[in-house]
């Protein structure tokens, strides 16, 4: 999956460098944006970080417990190690191992049990987020949109590609946004049209009067 994604990273500046056109008005060819910075503003993207850091402190207070208790039993053991019979000692030992080994155990079961929560939780917002950025992108006829959070694209040409946060934040909200098919670039005056007819500048009006 990994060499896949690092061929098609080599291949997409050739594509877009064909796509590109050549004159300076610019039909966007796809669109780009940061796909967390849209999840987090999701309407019900707040009460799943809500419910999932809930659900952290519940384990995470378990853990503790589990790790104050075995620390207690631990000290115990220590502290009265030298007058343990041998049977004692053994038994202490055994139980040392346990408790370790099932504080370990619910570490890696709260770990997985949280990973889970979140994706149960998060699914459908992707979901729905996927959906309208597909909606926008046929809206457009974009080849693809872009996810920019990674830094995989370092640069992209604003001529071929185009900026869809604010557009994409306005559509979570409710709101259509048009998105403009031309464009020019910075720095960049639009072309002026050969069959424009000049504008007559004023004749010069002589200041001096003629001695009569």
């Amino acid at each position: 999956m990994k060499m896949l994604k690092k061929i098609l990273l080599c291949c997409l500046p050739a594509v877009l460098w064909i796509l590109l056109p050549a004159s300076g008005k610019a039909q966007y060819q796809f669109g780009y944006l940061s796909y967390q910075k849209a999840l987090q503003n999701m309407p019900d993207y707040a009460t799943a970080q809500t419910s999932l850091r809930a659900l952290k402190d519940k384990y995470d207070t378990e853990a503790k417990y589990n790790e104050e208790r075995f620390r207690k039993m631990f000290a115990d053991f220590i502290s009265g190690q030298k007058n343990f019979p041998q049977e004692i000692m053994l038994k202490r030992q055994k139980e040392l191992q346990v408790a370790m080994e099932q504080g370990i155990s619910f570490r890696k079961d709260a770990e997985r049990m949280l990973s889970k929560a979140e994706d149960d939780m998060m699914s459908p917002l992707t979901h729905k987020l996927d959906s309208i950025l597909g909606i926008i992108g046929h809206e457009n006829g974009f080849i693809f949109i872009i996810n920019t959070d990674n830094h995989d694209f370092p640069f992209i040409h604003t001529q071929a590609g185009k900026d869809l946060n604010e557009i994409v934040l306005a559509r979570i909200a409710g709101k259509v946004l048009p998105v403009s098919s031309e464009s020019t670039a910075p720095g960049e005056e639009k072309a002026a049209d050969p069959n424009a007819k000049k504008e007559e500048q004023p004749a010069a009006v002589s200041t001096n009067t003629e001695n009569k």
